[in-house]
């Protein structure tokens, strides 16, 4: 029986800080799998954690899980007029209760992980042959990622759609070309014929629509983006839970068919 799956995407860049240089970005495509099965279940799992954080607030279902919130409260720049749910985070206690609760939704869900990051110098310096050949980081990352996934599909049957989180409309419009030549045309480890039948369609969705899926998702690219920078990861953090949902393309290979990094 073939079963249906979504991938909840979402991105993230960071750098190492450097007086001297601005330079070292680091780019991260990367979300979860969750099957339409399982989505429900994922859906009141995630109220439920808004619940227990956020017993004072009416109707904290309401509230949208965004991480650059936390940290914003973390490092005193939150803007608490607009986002006075999110005071209480200036606290670590806190922030550490968000993360336990955070970590449970991962430990009592089925949740894989999946995609890419990509140092950005470095795609520019090896690929960009002095600007003559500009390169997306958005594109290299989609098909890394898609061909992670159609394999994800073909191991378990199934077939699946791709969420990811409202950017603009000409960039959105840029992912979804991409996208559709992917399913099309295939890629060197994705044949069109595997691409045909398992990917479906891709969907920009804004995080304000409260999203389940996108809210869960939004917490992932960072932590690998980090890793990949070789940037420690921020106390409290969810990272080694992160890195057990990695998707290991039953092989046990997690750095190929988890999160691809490149180059």
């Amino acid at each position: 029986m073939v079963k249906k799956y979504t991938l909840f995407l979402d991105e993230s860049e960071t750098h190492k800080h450097n007086q001297s240089t601005d330079s070292d970005y680091h780019f991260c495509m990367a979300g979860v799998i969750v099957a339409e099965d399982d989505y429900e279940q994922l859906k009141n799992s995630v109220n439920q954690l808004k619940r227990n954080i956020w017993p004072e607030v009416t109707n904290p279902e309401k509230i949208i899980l965004h991480q650059m919130r936390l940290i914003d409260a973390e490092r005193g720049r939150l803007n608490v007029n607009e986002y006075p749910e999110y005071r209480k985070f200036r606290s670590k206690s806190e922030r550490r209760k968000f993360y336990n609760e955070l970590k449970n939704i991962f430990v009592n869900n089925k949740l894989t992980i999946v995609g890419s990051s990509i140092n950005e110098d470095n795609l520019k310096q090896y690929y960009g042959v002095a600007g003559k050949n500009k390169q997306d980081q958005y594109l290299v990352a989609m098909q890394l990622l898609l061909e992670n996934y159609c394999h994800f599909l073909c191991t378990n049957n199934g077939i699946g759609n791709i969420i990811y989180e409202y950017r603009e409309l000409k960039g959105n419009e840029k992912l979804r070309d991409k996208y559709y030549h992917m399913k099309l045309m295939g890629s060197m480890y994705m044949t069109k014929e595997a691409a045909e039948k398992r990917l479906l369609g891709i969907d920009f969705v804004d995080k304000a629509d409260n999203e389940t899926g996108l809210q869960i998702a939004d917490f992932v690219p960072n932590a690998f983006a980090r890793d990949h920078a070789g940037i420690c990861q921020p106390k409290p953090n969810i990272f080694s839970t992160l890195r057990f949902n990695l998707y290991d393309g039953g092989l046990g290979n997690k750095a190929r068919f988890g999160i691809k990094n490149m180059p």
